[in-house]
Formats: C-alpha cells, sequence, structure tokens
C-alpha cells in the first residue's frame, strides 16, 4: 500500500489592494490582509 499527502488551496482568487507611505509598508499592509490557508500569488504597484 502507498500513501500519498498533497497540499491544496482553494481555487477561488480574490484581489486585496493596501497603501503606505513606502512600498515595504504598503506590501506589509497588503500581506497582513493575507489570512491562513491562502497565499499571496503576486504583487503589483500601480504607478
Amino acid at each position: 500500500m502507498v500513501k500519498v499527502k498533497g497540499t491544496i488551496r482553494p481555487m477561488e482568487i480574490r484581489e486585496i489592494q493596501a497603501e503606505g507611505e513606502d512600498y515595504a509598508a504598503a506590501r506589509e499592509a497588503l500581506e497582513a490582509q493575507v489570512t491562513e490557508g491562502w497565499q499571496l500569488l503576486s504583487v503589483l504597484t500601480d504607478r
């Protein structure tokens, strides 16, 4: 018998936004919104 384990994540995709005085602060605010069980897949900067 072979047992296997996998890691899954929700298929749903949500967009979140945050602001800060600089990139580091904005990114920290963005990451703070990522709840348990979710992954931050990408970060885009508005210019």
